[in-house]
């Protein structure tokens, strides 16, 4: 086809006033696509089913994880009082200075030397 017969059958066709644009934008029916068939009852009872098992493993999981937190969380509690008590014990045991150990391991070296 030519030019000139192209423009004719462009006129024939679009309204006078149409833009180059619009003829983009619009589309006829048969140009958009149609929806998906809707699944079949028995794969909707399928996805049900699957999905209720999953739920019911997530939750068990979720159970034996509360579980282990709370296990956790009473053997941090228990570790916490005995490092309490042992600093209670700590500053009741009144240890010597480390200087005055010094003295004395030294006191004890001389001795040991003059006998």
């Amino acid at each position: 086809m030519t030019k000139s017969q192209l423009q004719k059958e462009l006129l024939e066709k679009v309204k006078p006033g149409t833009k180059p644009s619009h003829l983009k934008r619009s589309r006829s029916m048969g140009d958009i696509p149609k929806a998906p068939p809707l699944p079949k009852n028995q794969e909707v009872e399928h996805l049900k089913a699957e999905l209720a098992r999953v739920k019911a493993e997530n939750q068990s999981e979720l159970k034996k994880a509360n579980g282990l937190t709370s296990l956790l969380q009473e053997q941090l509690k228990e570790k916490q009082q005995e490092i309490e008590e042992l600093r209670k014990a700590l500053e009741t045991n009144q240890t010597p200075n480390p200087t005055q150990e010094l003295d004395q391991s030294l006191k004890a070296r001389h001795k040991s030397l003059k006998d």
